[in-house]
């Protein structure tokens, strides 16, 4: 059972549901009872609290139960879903009638959110590093650690639309047109993106994770669509269709924390060949305990080849944005060299882009 206090603490500042004002509701009625609270703290350690707890209750609902609480969510009761500031009292109800299958879930499972939106992030990376790795010669190899379910590792096989100023009347178009999975985001500032036109040949692609999701799995699909939030239709479809392509041809996963497979994993890649580590919003969930090992794990990956390092997690720090009008998590890339760069700052779910100048093209 994880800390009672410490619990409150995540859902009274719920920083992360900025496009949720269901959640960002809900989030004060669970901080404001201890009966809830409980429920939400038995979790592993390292997973958030809230993206479990919302997780657990939103399964539910999406598998039918009946109760008043469904009426708050546009993912069940769509365009007529009641005002997010009335649910509180529905919720409580909620977790008191079914504390043991929310209790069983938030044991059992891991966040495992298959944002098939941050594949942008990566292949913005590859990108920026197009030119330094065609002269190495051979294949780049990408590894992604949190795949989940494997949808970023397909990023080939999507298709993606940037909006913006510098972009002219209808935003222009990278990747496959025909894709059934279309990523579209909005470029702000006057710096420009790497051409996405240009990325390396792609190698082995390896995805690693504490527990793998076969996206052909009814119940693991259902546990993934449980936690998008309710309002966030739009990357449900999205999900739903980037699981098509997975469960048609599914990426290796290796089963396994990744402060023991990325060694593994990079004994196994071609001596000298490039390699490429991608992870968004996974070490976050890491324990803090575990962090340095989870960071050390990556570099590890070097040992065998030169490597790059691709992460969409916490805020730039410092920022060196003048007035950010836009707060988000940088876009990361660190080189062969252990030089750091903020190629952007970016929404959580990659929905807009803020290139910085550092980014080039």
């Amino acid at each position: 059972m994880l800390d009672r206090e410490l619990v409150r603490k995540a859902f009274a500042n719920p920083a992360e549901f900025t496009t949720s004002p269901l959640y960002q509701s809900l989030s004060r009625t669970v901080a404001a009872s201890d009966e809830l609270l409980d429920l939400a703290g038995q979790g592993r350690p390292g997973q958030y609290p809230t993206f479990l707890f919302f997780g657990a209750v939103h399964r539910l609902l999406l598998a039918g139960v009946s109760h008043p609480l469904a009426s708050y969510y546009p993912s069940v009761a769509g365009a007529v879903a009641r005002p997010a500031a009335g649910a509180g009292p529905a919720l409580e109800s909620f977790g008191r009638e079914y504390a043991p299958e929310l209790a069983e879930t938030i044991r059992t499972r891991l966040v495992q959110t298959s944002v098939v939106q941050r594949s942008l992030g990566l292949r913005i990376g590859l990108s920026a590093i197009a030119a330094s790795v065609r002269p190495l010669g051979g294949p780049l190899h990408v590894i992604e650690v949190g795949a989940s379910a494997g949808l970023n590792l397909r990023f080939d096989r999507y298709g993606y639309r940037l909006r913006g100023r510098q972009y002219g009347e209808g935003g222009r178009q990278y990747g496959d047109p025909d894709s059934p999975v279309q990523l579209e985001a909005e470029v702000y500032g006057p710096h420009r993106l790497p051409g996405l036109v240009r990325v390396p040949a792609i190698g082995r692609v390896q995805g690693v994770d504490l527990n793998p999701v076969d996206p052909a799995d009814p119940d693991a699909r259902a546990w993934l669509e449980a936690l998008v939030w309710p309002e966030n239709s739009g990357q449900r479809e999205l999900l739903g269709r980037a699981l098509g392509i997975a469960a048609a041809d599914p990426p290796p996963i290796r089963a396994g924390d990744a402060v023991d497979v990325l060694p593994e994993l990079a004994a196994e890649l071609p001596a000298g060949e490039p390699r490429l580590v991608f992870h968004a919003a996974t070490r976050m969930h890491v324990p803090r305990e575990r962090r340095p090992a989870f960071d050390e794990a990556i570099r590890a990956v070097r040992a065998t080849g030169p490597l790059w390092w691709v992460s969409v997690e916490g805020g730039p720090k410092p920022d060196p944005r003048a007035r950010p009008a836009r707060l988000g998590p940088a876009l990361t890339l660190r080189d062969p060299a252990g030089h750091n760069r903020t190629l952007a700052v970016v929404d959580g779910h990659l929905g807009w882009i803020e290139p910085l100048n550092s980014a080039g093209r």
